[in-house]
């Protein structure tokens, strides 16, 4: 595993990958040229920052196992960089979906080119993988995806009442769905690790990896994501003795 092989799968991809399809995805106007080469470059630019920040909080001897939850272009890179260069074991979790759809086409397409493995993501359940697993937990901008979480979005940008908010949903629900989805993730927690979050995200998950019985150590600083823009921390977890 090298990094010129994640070069060639990420050049393939770029190439592969319909962009419109993908802009489209992500804007309610066309969105034809939202992925612009800037905004594709920034992807990459950022992700190998995230490659780097990953690699200095993962455990020296940890399982060598990562969950991805939500993640979609924006995490290309770093999904790429953890199974090409790490040697690390990715499992990918979506939602159904265009963008799914694509990026499973796209991946397939180049992994039989390069003769490469590549993670695809899953539209399979949480519960189907093994607890205690992973020493790489990845679940960013997830909780605040106004399609899925619009009440929950407003609440934890702080926009709830404002012409920023979207106005809708129901809080209490979508914050039980959020919190059941945030323990089946935190189930899947090695001994000790990295949880990759935001600060959005961190306001509930700090009570319930408490009550998972993990211990969370927040750096002071994060790497801002290329599409959402909200700010990422690689926060170290371990288990505690109450676990």
């Amino acid at each position: 595993m090298t990094a010129e092989l994640f070069g060639a799968a990420w050049g393939e991809l770029v190439e592969e990958l319909d962009w419109e399809r993908l802009g489209r995805t992500y804007c309610e106007g066309d969105g034809s040229t939202f992925f612009d080469e800037e905004k594709v470059e920034g992807v990459l630019e950022t992700g190998l920052g995230l490659v780097d920040e990953l690699v200095n909080a993962l455990p020296p001897k940890g399982s060598g196992r990562s969950l991805y939850l939500g993640a979609a272009v924006a995490e290309l890179p770093l999904i790429l960089a953890e199974k090409l260069v790490l040697g690390r074991a990715v499992l990918w979790l979506n939602l159904a979906g265009e963008e799914v759809e694509e990026l499973t086409r796209a991946l397939h397409v180049v992994g039989a080119k390069l003769g490469l493995d590549l993670p695809l993501p899953s539209t399979q359940p949480l519960s189907n993988y093994a607890d205690a697993s992973c020493d790489h937990l990845w679940m960013a901008s997830v909780l605040t995806d106004p399609d899925v979480f619009p009440a929950l979005h407003d609440e934890l940008y702080g926009r709830a009442g404002t012409p920023m908010g979207t106005g809708r949903g129901d809080l209490e629900s979508e914050r039980g769905r959020a919190e059941a989805l945030s323990r089946e993730l935190l189930a899947k927690a090695a001994e000790t690790g990295v949880i990759s979050t935001t600060d959005e995200e961190l306001t509930l998950l700090r009570k319930l990896a408490r009550e998972a019985g993990l211990d969370l150590r927040v750096p002071r600083d994060g790497i801002e994501s290329a599409i959402v823009g909200d700010v990422v921390r690689f926060v170290r977890f371990r288990a505690t003795a109450a676990r």
